[in-house]
Parts: C-alpha cells; structure tokens; sequence
C-alpha cells in the first residue's frame, strides 16, 4: 500500500523535507497492529490508528479513551496513515500540519468482533485491543452527520468486561509513552543528552575474552550463611529487595532479562530511556530492579504494585555487575576490576536517572550489617573481591539477612490473667505433613492487635489438637491462622528465640465490581449436608476434619458449581483420611448420589468408558459424605463433549524453580497467549504451579485441539528455551518449567476451580486476578481455612470467563 492513493491526503498535508513523520514508501504488514498516539498539537488529543488493509485507518478522541462504560468520547475520523506511522514517536515542528510534540501512548495488537468491512459501513465498529494499557472489548459508533457537516463523527467507548474499570483514569495513571517512557512534556524541546564518559578499554583486563555478545548468561547467585564474611578480600554490598535482571545493551536499544530467563523488555517500560546514554555500544548489566520507599529503602510488595498497575516510571536498577562489554566477555575478569569498569560506564548517570549503581564497602562487612538491620532493609551481599562471575550458586558470593523472618502456624496462645487478654501465640511448623511446636511468641503486640487476636483464636479452640512438648498453660486452636515473625535464631531444639509478631500472614483479593454470581446452593441444601465421622482428621493428626471439608465445599459452592456442573468429573476420595488410601474415582460407584450422572464415551485411545458428571447442588454436596477431597474436570460439557471449550496450561516448575519465578514466567505466558488473540485466565494449582486457562470457541475435535494447545506450547517455550520446557520427564525440566498442555486431550483432566488438594494445609486451586497474582507470597495461604471468607468479600474472578472465548489458531498440521 505504500504507493496506494489512500495515502495521498497524508502526503498532500505534510512537508516532508521539514516533518520528521514517516512518508510511507514501505509495506510493514504484520497483522492487526494499532497504537494510539497522544498528540499535542492546536490542543491536547489522542490519535487511534488500527492497521487495516495495508493503512492506519485513524480517529483523533479529543479527550482520550476511557475504561469505564458509561464515558462515550467524541472520536474524529481523519485522513488514513502509513503503517510505519505506528511507531512514530518525535516534535512535528511548529508551522506545519499537526506541529507538537506526540507520543507513542498504547501499543499493541487489536482484532475485529465482526466482518471489518461491513462494521465500519454500518456505523457500529466493535474490537478488541491488546495493548499495554488498554484491553478488552471497544466500539466506534458512528454519529449521524449534521447538515453542511464534512468530518465523519463516531463515539469511542468500552465495553463491560473484565478490561472495564469506572475509578481508574488510565490517561492520569498512565501518561509516559510505552516507547520511551517519556512524557508528552518531555518532548516540548528535544532532551539534551547526558555528558558520556568515555569508558577504559575493556581489552586492557585480564581474564578478558573477545567474543559474541550472548543472548543469556545464567545469573551467580549467592549462598545464605550466618553472618557476614570477616577480614580483607571481600566487597559488602546492600541486598535489594527485587527482581533479579540482565540488562543487554545493544546498538542503543536495551532488552531486560530475568533470573529465569524471561524477557521482560515490555513489563519494565521507563527502564529503557536510562541506558539510552550509556559510552558504549553492547554491554551486560547484572542489577536488581526495585521500587524504594521515601527513606530509599526498596520493598518488593511495592515493585508488585508499581508492575501490577503499569507505573513504571516508579522502577529503578540497581548496578552492581558487569558481565560484557563492546565486544568483550568480562566473565573471567576478577570481581574488583569489573565493578570499577561499571563504576566509570556509569560515570554520567545523575542521581535522578532510573539507573543507578549499586555500591560496595570493602572493610569488615559486620558494620554494614549492623546498619541495614537497624533501618530495617533485607541484608548484605558479600562478594570475594577476586572472584570470577561463576553461573548458579556458589560461595564467593554470600549473602545474610538482617533479621530472621519467617511464617508460623498460630497453635495455641496463653492469657494473662493480670491483663484478661492474650500474653503469648504458640507457633507452629510443618514438617513432613505434621504440625511440630517452636516456641513461643509474646512481643510485638500493639493495644489494638491483642484483642483482634483474641477474637481470632477463641472460636478456634473446639477441636483442637494438642502438640507434643506445647506447655500446660498453652490453649490448643486449630491450626488455620498463620503468623509473620521476626526471631533471633533457633535453639538446639529447634525453637524460636526472641520472637517479635509482625502480623497475620493472609492473602489478600481485589474486591470485584461485577455482580455476585448467582445462588446455586439454597439454604435446603445447606440443612441436608451429612457426613459420618465428622471429627475424623484429614492427613494427619492435625489435619483439617471431614466435617471442615463439608464446609469449605458448601461455602464456595456457589462460586465453583458454574465451572463443574455438566462436565465429566474425576473425583479423588481419602475415605479413611489417610493419604495411602486415596484413590481416584472416575467411574460410577456404588451408592453414588441420584443426581450424579453416570454416561458412555470413548477415551482418547477409542476405547468404551463410562464416566461421571455432577449435575446439582445436592450432588455436589453429597461427596462430602463419601470422602471426596478433589475435583477434576474435563474441558469440555457433557453435552458437547467432543467440542472443548477451555484450553490449560500447566506450569510445572522442575527442581530449583522457586514460587516468584513460576509467576514471572505466568506472566509472560499471559503475554504471549495475548499476542495471538486469546484472553488468558489464572489460577493457581494447589501445589507448586500455576495455571494458565483460556475459554476457547467449540470450534475444534479433540485432537486438533490437543495439537493446538501443543503448538502453542512450542511456541511459548521457544521464546524462552532456557525457561521453559514441553518435554516430559524430571530431568528435563530441572531448573526450568514444564509447560504440560497434555491435560487438553480427550478424557484427561485438570483440577477444577476452587477444588482442595490432598496436602496436610489443605490449599485451593484458587482463580485469580491478573493483578492479584504477585501479590500472593505463598499458594498454599489460599486454603480451606481462608478462602471461603476471602471470596464472600472479593467474588469470583472467573465470573464471566466464558464471555471471553476466542478460536484457538489452528493446529499446524490443519493449516494449508
């Protein structure tokens, strides 16, 4: 379309000897890209521009869109552009057509809800964007023309979805451009670059090897000791409090890669613009990204929140290494000599700047231990001066926390009869699926946190088992609370010294704005609940009872009946509560509830089963009578059995892959399944991983389908090979995550929202808010004990899941 005469009221406008805006002499077709461009010309506006049949068919909203609702924009219809407009970001100079400053404000990719031609004929123009900032469902309608009137007006608006939100301003929250970082004021006069510093010639260092820049290089990491190292030969730096991050620098563009190996370029936004200036053409930046406080203290809850709500410009990284450098491996060159090459590559970095080097005392690392314990930051890391960057774990690099931290499980507490209240919590630690007593904890308490414990813990007590080597005086509680403590150290035995309480560790969820859903379970349903042995424990002498399973499943059954009702279920049963004797259920049974239904199908080897759905309420909570503790589904409704309708991917994280690392890599799976059109769901698994679900059109038979899911698969993990695997087996996915799409084939199954999992703490697999993922420390915080109140006051984030079913891409061996 480069010469195509849609583009001659573009050229006819401009003066392109003096406009630094694009002619458009190339084709760029790469599918439905859009960006929106905010523009500061005559006034403050924003440009949106869908790539449509080779152009950027183009809107001007005066006042810029909106994510609630109820907001319809005015949006101007303008003169068509060229697709390498998209990436225009620069000054159009004063005195010519459109002259300002303009910013790249959201990019990303968009797709048509119905037939584009037709939509826009009609007037009423429904899509969906993928982009940065904006998502989800929108419409351009368009307004009847007014007498003598020569501009085609419409209205911009969003849609109710999951993408809506009516208290959110995203053009306050977000004004940098997702190019730059910058804002729009920012670009009035052109920034005068930083002075460069000249950097030494890393050629001159020994150790020093001339070679290709890598596209990765495994992070050192360092060993947890006691205390810091003594005597000379050591570097003490601060230990931030954030995520792990290479900075590649190459021919001005900087590419961020995470601890796991993820490339989170798009997610840290801003950080790009800070190495813009840097003396060099490629380098390898080893450093921290964080958020500080006020007092320049970095917290990893604030990073959480900074990411989750696209704040980027809050991001800082922190230098403290330097792995590669125009053309040069450092990687062999001692500690000492790299840390003063980096020192002098950041030599005109001002103290303003979102890049920032980390620096190091040499002498005795005992004072700065001392100092980052008393202002309350993570620690120290100490480093041999003389070291080389060896990859993985090792003890040239060690690191001590300022203070022992830890979460307890609350057993009991002691009163003090001087005061009438609580004196003391009993903690607890899970070891080997059994509660063993550590100690008390009787400090740290403020006048209003000791009767909010108290009001917690006392309706706890019926049924509580005792722990061995608990005090008389203590009063056992069930084990369902759990405490964040600070302590000294551990005794011989184990137990805690000078343990401070800091506060309940429980999981937060964003409260949703969308309607409760509605009540399957009535208060008839609830009265016809039975079970023999109600008191029999679940796994363990301390383990949840039968009856507490009862419960949990009735109180989150009107959130979890919607993703199970009608769909072939497999059912795991503890019946004695020991975890020896659990086994699967996936056939009738005897004595099964009369509104299960028992029906005939193949399995995915051709071969005849009978398989079992639960149909109503009063199934449903009549397995409770039978010791069911799992539920797994099927992706795909009994009545349309051979039609899926939800895709999962399971992220099965191998040996030496810590929960923070499994949800960096969520994230970029999310990422990814977006780029193809699709909208990802998540919830956790109830162990370790993290699923990743996506609603799917029942377009596709079971196996392509499964190969569909493969495909996708493949190409997650080919984005980050050292991240990610799709090949089974322990060994191949030791350090890395298993991306397992084979619960996608005909009669396998996933386990179901909400459902239990047969471990002592009896968590859930618990769906989620994209944005409430970083923020949950530990999956097993959302358990039987905590969930039900959680979801009464947040309501379920799957809700509408099904609104959002998209066409899988066809599977590669379909595709002609």
């Amino acid at each position: 379309m480069a010469n195509s005469p849609r583009l001659q009221p573009y050229r006819a406008k401009r003066n392109f000897a003096k406009t630094p805006e694009p002619l458009g002499l190339t084709d760029q077709h790469e599918g439905n890209r859009f960006v929106v461009h905010k523009h500061h010309a005559t006034a403050d506006h924003y440009d949106l521009r869908l790539e449509i049949d080779g152009v950027l068919k183009s809107w001007a909203v005066p006042r810029g869109p909106s994510l609630n609702p109820a907001d319809k924009r005015l949006a101007v219809q303008t003169e068509d552009h060229p697709l390498d407009y998209i990436d225009f970001e620069g000054v159009i100079p004063e005195g010519e057509y459109g002259g300002g400053p303009m910013i790249v404000w959201d990019t990303g990719i968009w797709a048509p809800m119905d037939d584009i031609e037709t939509s826009l004929e009609k007037g009423a123009f429904k899509f969906r964007l993928v982009g940065e900032k904006l998502k989800g469902g929108w419409m351009l309608a368009r307004l009847k023309a007014k007498e003598n009137e020569d501009k085609v007006n419409w209205l911009l608006f969003k849609e109710h979805d999951q993408a809506a939100d009516a208290k959110i301003d995203i053009l306050t929250k977000r004004p940098e451009s997702v190019k730059s970082g910058r804002r729009i004021e920012e670009l009035v006069e052109k920034p005068k670059p930083a002075k460069r510093v000249i950097a030494p010639k890393p050629a001159k260092l020994a150790g020093a090897v001339q070679g290709l820049m890598p596209a990765r290089l495994e992070p050192q990491l360092a060993t947890t000791v006691p205390g810091p190292p003594s005597g000379d030969g050591w570097l003490h730096e601060i230990k931030f409090d954030g995520y792990r991050t290479a900075a590649h620098v190459a021919d001005g563009a900087v590419t961020f890669i995470t601890r796991s190996g993820l490339d989170w370029s798009r997610r840290y936004g801003r950080l790009k613009a800070a190495f813009e200036n840097l003396a060099c053409a490629s380098a390898i930046i080893d450093g921290e990204v964080v958020v500080t406080d006020d007092k320049g203290i970095s917290r990893f809850s604030a990073l959480q929140d900074a990411l989750a709500a696209g704040e980027t410009h809050k991001l800082t990284f922190y230098a403290f290494d330097l792995l590669y450098l125009d053309g040069w491996d450092l990687t062999d060159v001692v500690l000492e000599k790299r840390k003063e090459l980096l020192g002098q590559l950041l030599g005109g970095v001002t103290t303003k700047s979102a890049l920032q080097l980390s620096d190091h005392v040499t002498s005795d690392g005992a004072a700065l231990y001392e100092q980052a314990s008393e202002l309350g930051l993570e620690g120290i890391v100490s480093k041999q001066a003389s070291s080389t960057y060896l990859p993985g774990r090792s003890k040239s690099w060690t690191k001590v926390k300022a203070r022992a931290v830890g979460d307890f499980v609350i057993a009991g507490y002691t009163v003090s009869e001087a005061a009438e209240g609580l004196a003391a919590l009993a903690l607890a630690e899970w070891v080997d699926g059994e509660l063993e007593y550590r100690g008390k904890c009787g400090s740290g308490f403020d006048a209003e946190t000791l009767p909010m414990l108290l009001a917690r813990l006392q309706p706890l007590q019926a049924d509580a088992v005792r722990l061995e080597g608990m005090p008389r005086e203590v009063i056992a509680v069930r084990p369902v609370l759990r405490a964040h403590v600070h302590y000294a150290n551990r005794t011989a035995d184990n137990a805690l010294r000078h343990a401070v309480f800091k506060g309940l560790r429980e999981a937060e969820l964003s409260a949703r704005t969308a309607a409760p859903r509605k009540r399957l379970i009535s208060d008839a349903d609830l009265a016809g609940i039975f079970v023999t042995n109600p008191t029999r424990r679940i796994f363990g002498k301390t383990g949840p009872t039968k009856l507490d399973i009862a419960v949990y499943y009735a109180a989150v059954g009107d959130f979890m009946l919607p993703h199970i009702i009608g769909r072939p279920v497999s059912l795991v049963r503890c019946p004695t509560g020991k975890s020896a004797d659990c086994f699967f259920q996936r056939h009738a049974f005897t004595g099964m509830p009369a509104t299960m239904v028992s029906f005939e199908t193949q399995t995915s080897d051709g071969e005849a089963r009978n398989y079992i759905a639960v149909e109503d309420a009063k199934a449903y909570l009549a397995l409770a009578q039978f010791g069911v503790v799992e539920f797994h589904t099927w992706g795909a409704h009994r009545q349309s059995l051979d039609k899926p309708d939800r895709a999962v991917f399971d992220l099965d994280p191998g040996e030496g892959i810590d929960w923070r690392e499994v949800v960096e890599a969520a994230v970029h799976v999310r990422g990814e399944l977006e780029s193809l059109g699709l909208v990802p769901f998540v919830k956790t698994s109830g162990g370790k991983g993290i699923h990743v679900v996506v609603p799917v059109k029942k377009k596709l038979g079971w196996r392509q389908f499964h190969q569909a899911c493969s495909d996708i698969a493949t190409r997650i993990a080919a984005t980050a090979p050292e991240t990610f695997t799709t090949t089974m087996g322990a060994e191949n996915r030791r350090k890395r995550i298993f991306i397992d799409f084979h619960r996608n084939a005909r009669s396998h199954t996933a386990a179901a929202p909400y459902t239990l999992r047969g471990r002592p703490h009896m968590p859930a697999s618990t769906p989620l808010e994209w944005n409430d993922l970083e923020s949950i420390d530990a999956a097993e915080d959302l358990n039987y004990s905590s969930l039900p109140g959680l979801l009464a006051a947040s309501g379920d984030p799957w809700v509408d899941i099904d609104d959002f079913a998209r066409e899988l891409p066809a599977p590669a061996k379909a595709k002609k």
